[in-house]
């Protein structure tokens, strides 16, 4: 298991051996820490996850309070920065951590390519950050400009990424070593105390769903947390947390495999945890959720939601090296305007934005008002989205699937009319539209990946092989629900529950004769983006049809072709028989 890592190990333990400088000197700090001693100490973990570059509040969230519907504005990055201001003044040791994708789902993305949500996360001083999958949405090269963003000011946060190798001298993240724009972890001395944090990126899930360099490798997870996990205790470090973009059921595996863990601080999932189920949001678990790890003693894991809304406050109680107990709460944000009522759950925090932080972000939004502000099209109705399967709330989704996704097909069709059909996977759809206006930042904030339309050249039978691929990876452990596909102008039925290759059945093409059963021996024509032409996603396919030649790209923006799709029809109304999908989810 160690000989991937054996070479790398002096360098690693050079350049992380420091504390973090962006953390405020503590005057206990140059006393030497005990690696096993009886001392009592309490570290607050002050963390989000899966900002995707919202930024903004979110105006209308809808919640449950005393059996009534109410909505309220909750989140932006404004709260957020207040709120780990609060923690971080009412607590003597505290570390502030990002579990990962940062960038990629706003406006703010779009236009600035990671420049905001740099700003945004510098004026927050982030003591920690772990590369999540979609940091890597545009390339290495991408990832390279946010970081560069990132580096610029004083704070000097350290970006971890132990199991993701890009090749040296090739990529532009390592363009001299393995470690130019990263480390594996790093440790921090807080009262006399060390601490160590160890980052891991999803593997899979980075490499097939997102776009990184060809070279650029992504090891085990489980593998590299125990070298670094025993590199760290060479050193002298007991108190190890692991900072992970791994999702929360592969956090928990992960903890009960691993010795010597303390706690998971993690993202991925988009995981609420803490007793929401009564305020009308779905919850995973308690926060923080506590198992036993490899040697049987207490890991608590915690993750916050997503899109800026949650700030997780986590309390470790320490006894020597070993966790005696875990405490905390989730922050979901609200406005001060919010009902006073929430302020009694211990769920909910009322603050008000940090004014600073608003100062930072209208230095950007001023523009994005701008974009966001022209209309395009209207809605006479709410436009659904779901990711997988048949929607199930009143008067959403139509003919199988979801609207916004049927819809996004069709555009795909109107911009290739030359192409028999159209396929979209589910997470290349990031929202839905509300009944009124739809603006260009709408069409922006439902695609905001830089994506293109492709052609791709490909059989019957190939298409029947890459919709089972598709289902494959929707079910595997490392896949995801953004895997599953959805189309225009062909309809099958899918069962979740059948055997591998025989998910995916009475598949059928629209054409001008009507619906016709699909030809396994005939050429099709299917337009879908580039992100999955590559072989993102699962669909494995494709991309071996890309080294084939049989891969062409028209070079469409597909959010243009979905703004050029939605200025056409004026008034946009929930799709027809366009694609159906009968489905069957998995049975208990």
């Amino acid at each position: 298991m160690n000989a991937q890592f054996k070479l790398l190990a002096l360098a690693t333990a050079l350049a992380t051996t420091v504390a973090c400088s962006n953390m405020a000197p503590d005057t206990a700090a140059t006393q030497p820490a005990t690696a096993s001693g009886a001392t009592n100490f309490e570290l607050t973990i002050a963390h989000v996850n899966d900002h995707h570059s919202n930024l903004d509040a979110h105006s209308r969230t809808s919640l449950q309070l005393d059996g009534e519907s109410v909505r309220v504005e909750s989140g932006g990055f404004a709260r957020v920065a207040a709120m780990i201001d609060r923690i971080s003044s009412a607590n003597r040791h505290v570390l502030k951590l990002h579990a990962g994708d940062a960038i990629t789902g706003s406006l703010y993305y779009t236009l600035f390519q990671g420049k905001a949500d740099a700003a945004m996360m510098n004026h927050v001083c982030f003591d920690g950050f772990v590369l999540g999958n979609h940091e890597f949405d545009n390339g290495d090269a991408g990832l390279k400009k946010f970081l560069n963003a990132l580096a610029k000011g004083d704070c000097n946060t350290p970006v971890l990424a132990a199991n993701v190798k890009p090749e040296v001298g090739v990529s532009p993240l390592t363009p001299r070593g393995r470690w130019d724009s990263f480390q594996p972890y790093q440790i921090y001395n807080l009262g006399g105390q060390k601490v160590g944090v160890i980052g891991l990126d999803i593997a899979v899930k980075t490499k097939q769903s997102s776009q990184p360099d060809a070279t650029t490798t992504f090891a085990d997870e489980r593998e590299t947390a125990e070298h670094y996990i025993a590199e760290l205790q060479r050193y002298g470090v007991g108190k190890i947390i692991l900072l992970t973009h791994y999702q929360y059921s592969n956090d928990l595996a992960l903890a009960r495999a691993l010795p010597a863990v303390d706690a998971i601080i993690g993202g991925d999932s988009h995981t609420l945890l803490g007793d929401f189920n009564s305020y009308g949001l779905d919850s995973d678990g308690p926060y923080p959720t506590q198992i036993t790890n490899a040697d049987g003693e207490p890991v608590c894991v915690a993750h916050a939601y997503e899109y800026s809304k949650v700030v997780g406050e986590l309390q470790l109680q320490f006894n020597g090296d070993a966790i005696s107990s875990c405490g905390g709460r989730p922050h979901f944000l609200l406005s001060e305007e919010a009902p006073a009522a929430f302020d009694d759950t211990g769920l909910f925090t009322r603050i008000a934005p940090q004014a600073s932080a608003v100062a930072v972000r209208d230095t950007f939004a001023k523009d994005v008002d701008v974009l966001t502000q022209q209309v395009i099209a209207r809605a006479p109705e709410r436009l659904c989205m779901q990711r997988m399967g048949v929607i199930s709330r009143e008067q959403c989704g139509s003919a199988g699937q979801s609207d916004m996704h049927q819809l996004v097909a069709q555009a795909f069709l109107r911009s290739v009319p030359a192409a028999d059909f159209s396929l979209q996977n589910g997470g290349g759809v990031r929202g839905e539209l509300p009944a009124g206006s739809i603006s260009l930042g709408d069409a922006y904030r439902i695609l905001p990946f830089s994506n293109t339309l492709v052609t791709v050249d490909l059989t019957g039978a190939e298409v029947k092989q890459l919709l089972e691929q598709t289902m494959a990876y929707t079910l595997s452990d490392a896949g995801s629900d953004g895997s599953y596909p959805h189309g225009a102008n062909i309809r099958f039925d899918v069962d979740l529950s059948a055997a591998d290759g025989n998910r995916v059945s009475a598949i059928q093409t629209r054409t001008e004769q009507g619906w016709q059963p699909l030809n396994n021996d005939q050429r099709y024509s299917m337009v879908t983006n580039s992100f999955v032409a590559n072989g993102s996603d699962g669909w494995l396919l494709l991309g071996e049809l890309s080294e084939q030649g049989r891969v062409e790209d028209t070079y469409i923006e597909y959010a243009q072709s979905f703004i050029d799709w939605l200025r056409a029809q004026d008034q946009v109304t929930r799709p027809g028989q366009h694609s159906t999908i009968n489905y069957t989810p998995v049975q208990p």
